[in-house]
């Protein structure tokens, strides 16, 4: 474990020091292009209408969540403008969005009419969303070498808004259609107090670290670390609760069984960050997460390589029938200076089992940077950080690079180690597009297929409203 923590202690030290002496990327603050609907938890992981004035920029408003549709904001202690907020995104002229954006309007026109012109719709203050993602992959070397081909990584749609009879009450129901079922993802009713912060109820996120609590429109890879995908639960129903000041907030859920997989344990967790510095040009971040489970099904950690088409684990524990409860510890670091960001977290888990032998320890880490090249700044709110705004018709570009390991063997258990080293490009649309591509080089050894050697090129076209 010590040599775990000393070299992700030594790459984080690496990362703040270069973030320490890059020039801003832009020092000025561009105001908001697209007022966009602000829907409670973050529906759309999208930055605020609310634009900070060059005034006091060194300064960030309180950043409690807004009601959904809410239209005007003055909490804060920054001056600010503020962009109406109609119930749906403002539409542009038929020849302006053609002249701007050909390719895109077919796709962006119906939705933004039917929520603009149907009453029964922007009466209620309903709005429909989802998102869609295409993945191609290849894989070369080792046992993956079979797997290579194209598929839907995620297929949603959900419809969100609030009661105007019930103040301060909100809804989501969300649907994971990808496989041809109807798997919930979000489905909970919530109430955000002003003074208590937000409570939510059904099926959500366990508040459990930053890579997870963040949405795949704003995570900067194709998929989440290895260390994320062994050891964190995904959604689960139960009890929320999280609030979010200027320079600090904390998230607790109260979970039973996950209605998808059918699984009947039990827990809890809670997730905890501060913020030493932040303004509008750089933040940086230090949180904790804690989770708690008690299973009475077999026990079993395994992850996929950071990439879905396959359904090959190179780090797989294997079942354990005496496992009482699963601990999770996860710390986290991240910042941002301008136009670059970095991460990183690290992972302990411990079974305790029911006999009488020693319990086995788990660990992981990862640490990763990213840049925007064509300077947009990077963006925070509530404890992660989310998509940025794009600024010139011609999109963004980011580049990223991402270190991450995983070790299963302690003790009886002898599920493998894996390192993974990923470099990512992305390009960003100003309205609903984000094409993506990760190139993964894949190294394990002591797993159920023994030692590995493979590398991946994965794309994904991402589409969302």
């Amino acid at each position: 474990m010590i040599r775990h923590i000393s070299k992700a202690s030594l790459f984080s030290a690496i990362a703040i020091l270069a973030f320490k002496y890059v020039p801003d990327a832009r020092a000025e603050v561009a105001e908001l292009e697209n007022a966009r609907i602000v829907v409670q938890e973050n529906l759309q992981e999208l930055p605020d209408v609310n634009v900070t004035t060059s005034e006091d920029i060194t300064e960030v408003e309180d950043e409690r969540e807004i009601p959904l549709l809410e239209e005007e904001s003055s909490v804060g202690a920054a001056k600010t403008s503020t962009v109406d907020r109609p119930p749906i995104e403002s539409t542009p002229k038929r020849g302006e969005l053609l002249s701007r954006d050909p390719v895109l309007a077919a796709a962006r026109l119906p939705l933004t009419y039917m929520q603009a012109n149907v009453p029964f719709l922007t009466r209620r203050n309903i709005i429909f969303f989802g998102r869609l993602e295409l993945d191609g992959t290849n894989y070369n070397g080792g046992v993956l070498d079979t797997d290579s081909g194209f598929d839907i990584r995620r297929f949603r749609l959900g419809i969100a808004g609030l009661f105007r009879s019930l103040p301060g009450w909100n809804y989501k129901l969300e649907v994971d259609l990808t496989d041809g079922e109807n798997n919930l993802s979000d489905f909970y009713l919530s109430h955000r107090s002003e003074k208590w912060g937000t409570f939510r109820i059904g099926n959500q996120k366990v508040a459990q670290t930053l890579s997870g609590q963040t949405s795949s429109l704003s995570n900067t890879f194709m998929e989440r670390p290895l260390p994320v995908l062994a050891f964190t639960q995904n959604r689960r129903i139960g009890l929320g609760w999280d609030t979010h000041l200027r320079k600090l907030g904390a998230n607790v859920t109260v979970f039973s069984e996950d209605p998808n997989k059918n699984i009947g344990s039990k827990g809890w967790a809670a997730r905890g960050y501060y913020n030493p510095t932040r303004d509008r040009l750089q933040v940086l971040h230090v949180g904790a997460s804690v989770m708690q489970l008690i299973s009475d099904a077999d026990a079993r950690i395994r992850a996929r390589p950071e990439s879905m088409m396959t359904n090959t684990r190179l780090v797989d524990t294997g079942t354990s029938p005496d496992i009482d409860s699963l601990s999770v510890l996860g710390l986290e670091l991240a910042g941002s200076r301008g136009s670059m960001t970095f991460k990183s977290e690290f992972y302990a888990t411990k079974w305790a089992r029911s006999d009488t032998s020693k319990d086995p320890r788990f660990t992981g880490w990862y640490a990763q940077a990213a840049w925007f090249v064509t300077g947009e700044l990077a963006q925070y709110r509530e404890g992660k950080f989310i998509r940025p705004n794009i600024r010139n018709d011609s999109g963004a570009i980011e580049v990223a690079l991402r270190f991450s390991s995983v070790d299963l063997n302690d003790r009886d258990i002898q599920g493998g180690t894996e390192q993974n080293l990923t470099l990512g490009l992305n390009w960003y649309s100003k309205t609903h597009w984000r094409f993506m591509s990760n190139v993964i080089r894949v190294k394990a050894e002591g797993g159920p297929h023994g030692k590995q050697d493979s590398w991946i090129v994965q794309f994904r076209a991402q589409y969302y409203f």
